[in-house]
């Protein structure tokens, strides 16, 4: 299979997850630990569905890294795609993450309380919310940030640009090495959420380049 055969799986994925998430009841996915109100909340946990959404996102995600490239064509002139395949990215990297390490907190719980609950909620402190706190939010926002990093080292299209026909690559000759891969994934995520910080509209029309490629030397290619 070519990079560009996995538009449509990935799409039935993205779509089965927004139902089933709109259906399922709630679930709390991760951790999250705060005081309002003079009121501790420390909640956190995974549910069997996520779980199992996470295992075929990665699987996917596996076999795209692996496919056999596709071929590349014109350099894509636009950035609003970047900017919704980012956010697809975003929906894909969260499902894959967060229930798995949303498993840690729930066996830390276990141990705690000798009952396992997919997830739970309390209104008190319990030695050890600090270091599972900080290692499952280290674990997700490594995950996160490889998720991306990932597909430009190999040259492959992370899977929501797949779903929007196109791929980042390099412009020299120099390799993208896991640093150069991890910092542009970092500063790329800044320029997405933060518009107003890293505005979009500065770009290279000629050279169909804005402000991130320049510094970190890709752009983006639209694949048959």
């Amino acid at each position: 299979m070519k990079t560009t055969d996995f538009r449509w799986p990935f799409l039935i994925i993205l779509a089965g997850v927004i139902l089933i998430g709109n259906l399922a009841e709630p679930a709390s996915l991760g951790l999250t630990s705060e005081w309002s109100d003079g009121t501790y909340r420390f909640a956190g946990g995974t549910a069997p569905w996520a779980l199992a959404s996470s295992v075929v996102i990665g699987i996917l995600y596996s076999l795209l890294m692996v496919a056999s490239s596709a071929k590349t064509l014109n350099p894509l002139p636009g950035i609003f795609q970047r900017w919704l395949a980012f956010w697809i990215d975003f929906v894909f990297a969260i499902m894959m993450v967060a229930p798995i390490f949303g498993v840690i907190p729930c066996i830390r719980e276990w141990r705690r309380t000798g009952i396992f609950e997919w997830s739970f909620e309390r209104n008190f402190s319990a030695a050890g919310d600090g270091w599972v706190m900080a290692l499952t939010f280290l674990l997700s926002f490594t995950g996160i940030l490889v998720y991306w990093a990932f597909p430009l080292m190999h040259g492959r299209p992370s899977p929501g640009s797949s779903i929007l026909g196109y791929q980042i690559t390099v412009s020299d000759e120099n390799p993208m090495t896991f640093r150069r891969a991890f910092l542009r994934t970092v500063v790329g995520i800044v320029a997405a959420c933060a518009p107003y910080l890293a505005p979009f509209i500065k770009r290279d029309r000629k050279r169909r380049q804005f402000w991130l490629d320049a510094v970190f030397g890709t752009y983006a290619v639209r694949l048959k």
